[in-house]
């Protein structure tokens, strides 16, 4: 990584300077609403005291340190870790898949096997009731030529 701290923007003010001018702005378009009703100073208070917490918030996030090298570095280096984990959670999902696709093969063959010898009880099953029948006809006229 670049040993550079994070570089400056364009030269249009510090970045404080540009928020308070923001609310300094906020702060002019209040002074110009004419209060004509109860409970309005009330909510402007509220709006006042809205703008300080801001405020101090805003100054609170400046007095850390401005350079976010070591932020970066370490979202970089998470980002890294979890394409790893990507790479060999896709490797992973790739060999199912192909487990899958050997399964799914590995069915239709045994449907195939399965359709062709339940043909084949059938085949022998239907041969055996011809052969019932020939036998019964062939008994029946034997008792017939001995009655």
């Amino acid at each position: 990584m670049n040993e550079e701290p994070t570089k400056e923007l364009p030269d249009r003010g510090s970045f404080e300077q540009r928020v308070f001018a923001r609310f300094d702005a906020i702060d002019a378009r209040f002074d110009g609403v004419d209060v004509r009703f109860d409970g309005v100073d009330a909510r402007l208070d509220g709006v006042d005291a809205r703008l300080d917490r801001v405020d101090a918030r805003l100054e609170k996030l400046e007095s850390h340190s401005s350079n976010t090298k070591p932020i970066w570095e370490r979202a970089l280096k998470e980002i890294l870790e979890t394409q790893l984990e990507v790479g060999g959670l896709k490797s992973k999902v790739e060999a199912i898949e192909t487990k899958v696709e050997q399964l799914v093969e590995s069915q239709r063959d045994f449907k195939i096997k399965l359709t062709r010898r339940i043909d084949l009880v059938l085949e022998t099953l239907v041969d055996t009731r011809e052969g019932m029948r020939d036998a019964d006809e062939r008994l029946t006229r034997l008792e017939s030529k001995l009655a």
